[in-house]
């Protein structure tokens, strides 16, 4: 099969999801009550974003995932690279990473409110302390995958820096599982700021779908999910791609 053939194939396949998945949402909706139909899903967030509702809470949940994600990558890559680096460091933090990671950090949520009370600061560093872990534990495991092969050594030969042998050595040997890192942490931080909008918030779209919840209004609750869901796709796809022309083989 020739490779225009196959993603021929692979784009067909895909679409068929996208309507498999929209079939048995409207057989659903012909079943039960408590599946609203596509079409008044569609209207309520045709009419939130006109309205202005459905605007403000996405602005609101994007800036608290884009804060926190960002806050996460600048410490998590840091973080993970020394862990992956140091053996040192690494006996002395590893440990503690790992028992960190296994936590669930919205069991710290209510301690971020204590500090800054409901709002972006609190949401945004919960989104922050849930992304940094994963991507902190992957960045470790890639950086001592590229340190037991001969690059390392390749470039003590060389008598390349610190600074040389991050930008020519490890950042283009662990592209691949890096982008892999950001993507779960981004779905990550997604996540934790959603949850931290249902507990407590001024805006966002958990906020919105918690009231929606709470009126038993089924077509704006599924409107707003149908949102969360977009943007978790939009997002790792945007991500993916980069990933995809990252990627040593790509072509």
């Amino acid at each position: 099969m020739s490779a225009a053939a196959r993603r021929a194939w692979v784009a067909a396949g895909r679409a068929g999801v996208v309507v498999l998945v929209l079939l048995t949402w409207a057989a659903a909706s012909r079943v039960t009550d408590l599946v609203p139909g596509l079409e008044p899903t569609l209207d309520t967030l045709v009419d939130g974003f006109r309205d202005g509702w459905l605007r403000a809470g996405l602005a609101a949940t994007a800036q608290a995932v884009a804060v926190g994600f960002g806050w996460a990558v600048l410490l998590g890559f840091p973080l993970g690279y020394l862990l992956g680096r140091s053996r040192v460091f690494g006996e002395l933090f590893d440990p503690l990473v790992a028992g960190l990671f296994a936590v669930p950090r919205i069991i710290f949520y209510p301690i971020l409110l204590s500090w800054f009370g409901v709002g972006m600061v609190a949401e945004s560093t919960m989104a922050a302390l849930s992304a940094l872990f994963p991507i902190a534990v992957m960045t470790t495991a890639a950086v001592r995958d590229v340190a037991r092969g001969p690059l390392p050594k390749l470039a003590a030969s060389l008598n390349l820096s610190e600074a040389q042998q991050l930008v020519k050595i490890y950042l283009p040997a662990i592209a691949s599982p890096l982008m892999v890192a950001l993507r779960i942490g981004f779905s990550v931080a997604l996540i934790a700021a959603i949850i931290a909008e249902f507990f407590a918030a001024r805006a966002g779209l958990g906020l919105l779908a918690a009231r929606a919840y709470a009126l038993l209004d089924l077509p704006r609750m599924f409107a707003v999910v149908l949102l969360i869901v977009t943007v978790g796709f939009a997002g790792n796809l945007a991500l993916w791609i980069a990933e995809r022309r990252l990627s040593p083989d790509h072509s």
